[in-house]
């Protein structure tokens, strides 16, 4: 069956560590509901599942990966919700020197797709998404009349998705390399910390056009007093001034200073050979990217009810009611659950509608049409056809193609058109997509 669309144009100290992580504080807001649906620009939400009280990330047909110890019954018969469907597991693994943890799930009935994972190449100084599930923000720590900070408040078991810049990649001789961020204020838009509750969750950075997976959510400090006398409370703090924080067995008294002392969390690092090493081991299709067709990519998005009501879900639907279809949106890297009508960025874009330009072509100008396609070998099954017209009436493929590689599942096209300004007074351009699934 067809479907055609077209659109024109050192050592760490556990500082305070509880023992595991819950939600996503933002420095934003503090609203329950903010951050709980997708962020829309396809970085990791689509990958995660839920797993006990915490989260995991599939990184193969039949594994997941999360942290070790939020802990799962090691013979299997735990279940696995992914977008929806479940997964029940039959047996885990471990990596030596980290807190990491894969699970297998039955082989009869295999993940559609999964997260690339990350080389490690751009990790530190990477702006990560951090996605999570537990705690709300409570009230406001207070010292002195300055402000440092949030109690966590209850675990609703929300997942939320928040941004953080990694400072650095770190070492810890129990839990090996360690992704590390900082709670700053002012901080990037989504600044989150980490708090009881998180662990398991993914962190992801964007490395040749693509979102992958570079650690899984292990700590945060969160163990902080006022004063040798003060009762102890677990807080999200972005300020540690003033503060006293609990360094097991020791309390670290911190210095009030006119600059921020933030917090810190930590995830661990999927990139070290060693780890990347053992998950080959067990999972070898993590070497390469899953092949993407229409109906793998749909079961990033969308519950198995949604996906048996093709009127909302299906290739000619438009499911978020932006006025792209949901075959462009596979088509063009966007999210078809996120309502935007977004137009990529010429020359860097890696998603969005096509961007519509002037081109030099000989002695006049000619219309371009730029846009993101997914490449013959990623089992996408769509072919593109850039066409021209003068009268929106009659329409021909017509121009000249340039491609720019980004990755194995994406690469960037130019198509000039043939004719130019001397020759047409008016000309307009458009992107067919056709899907044969």
């Amino acid at each position: 069956m067809n479907f055609h669309c077209s659109t024109v144009l050192g050592v760490l100290f556990f500082l305070g560590w509880t023992g595991c992580c819950d939600a996503v504080i933002l420095l934003e807001s503090g609203d329950p509901a903010f951050h709980t649906t997708t962020p829309g620009d396809n970085s990791g939400w689509q990958y995660e599942g839920k797993f006990l009280w915490a989260l995991g990330t599939p990184i193969s047909p039949h594994f997941f990966i999360t942290a070790k110890h939020i802990g799962g019954n090691e013979l299997g018969g735990d279940i696995f919700y992914f977008h929806g469907d479940s997964y029940t597991t039959i047996g885990c693994k471990d990596c030596s020197g980290t807190d990491l943890r894969i699970w297998e799930v039955d082989p009869s009935k295999p993940f559609p797709d999964y997260a690339p994972l990350s080389s490690g190449v751009g990790d530190a100084g990477a702006t990560t998404t951090v996605i999570g599930r537990g705690t709300r923000r409570a009230d406001e720590v207070v010292v002195l009349g300055e402000s440092k900070g949030w109690i966590l408040g209850i675990s609703d078991q929300g997942e939320r998705w928040g941004k953080n810049t990694v400072v650095d990649v770190i070492s810890d001789p129990t839990y090996g390399k360690l992704l590390h961020c900082t709670f700053d204020n002012p901080g990037i838009a989504g600044e989150c910390m980490l708090s009881t509750g998180d662990s398991g969750g993914g962190m992801f950075v964007l490395e040749d056009g693509l979102w992958r997976l570079a650690g899984i959510n292990l700590a945060a400090d969160s163990t902080f007093r006022v004063g040798p006398t003060g009762t102890q409370f677990f807080a999200a703090i972005y300020d540690e001034g003033g503060l006293e924080y609990f360094d097991d067995p020791n309390w670290i008294p911190v210095d009030d200073e006119q600059q921020n002392i933030p917090a810190n969390f930590y995830g661990s690092q999927i990139a070290p050979k060693s780890t990347r090493d053992w998950i080959k081991g067990f999972a070898s299709e993590t070497d390469a990217l899953a092949a993407e067709s229409y109906s793998a990519w749909q079961r990033l998005y969308f519950t198995p009810a949604e996906i048996a009501t093709p009127e909302t879900s299906g290739p000619l639907a438009d499911f978020d009611g932006d006025g792209i279809s949901n075959l462009l949106e596979f088509a063009l890297n966007l999210d078809p659950t996120f309502s935007e009508h977004a137009t990529m960025i010429p020359d860097t874009g890696l998603r969005g509608l096509p961007t519509v330009g002037l081109a030099s072509n000989g002695g006049g100008e000619s219309l371009s049409l730029e846009f993101v396609r997914r490449t013959s070998g990623s089992g996408s099954g769509l072919t593109y056809t850039a066409e021209f017209s003068s009268d929106l009436q009659t329409w021909q493929a017509v121009g000249t193609e340039t491609v720019t590689a980004i990755n194995p599942r994406w690469e960037r096209v130019i198509v000039t058109d043939s004719l130019t300004t001397m020759d047409t007074p008016q000309r307009f351009g458009r992107v067919r997509v056709t899907l044969a699934e």
